[in-house]
């Protein structure tokens, strides 16, 4: 999963899966700012970045983005589509 920014909830909840959890969740902390965030939003709309996208679920059916990433053996990211986005 990869957020922009996080609660102070689901910051206490990473801190205790990658102490406790079965599957320990790797954090990468950084402070990119606008420039750097735009030019990476342009690698994306050139087509010079492409993420790798195994599935893309709806909102309504999260559990299956879930269940998918606990199986393993994916190739890609889990996307979870909002709607109206």
């Amino acid at each position: 999963m990869a957020t922009i920014a996080l609660s102070a909830s689901s910051m206490a909840a990473i801190a205790a899966s990658s102490v406790h959890g079965p599957r320990r969740i790797r954090t990468l902390s950084s402070n990119p700012d606008t420039a750097l965030l735009r030019d990476l939003a342009a690698y994306v709309t050139s087509g010079e970045l492409r993420p790798v996208i195994d599935s893309v679920h709806p909102l309504t059916d999260i559990a299956a983005a879930h269940q998918a990433f606990e199986r393993g053996g994916v190739v890609g990211k889990q996307v979870v589509r909002v709607a109206g986005e």
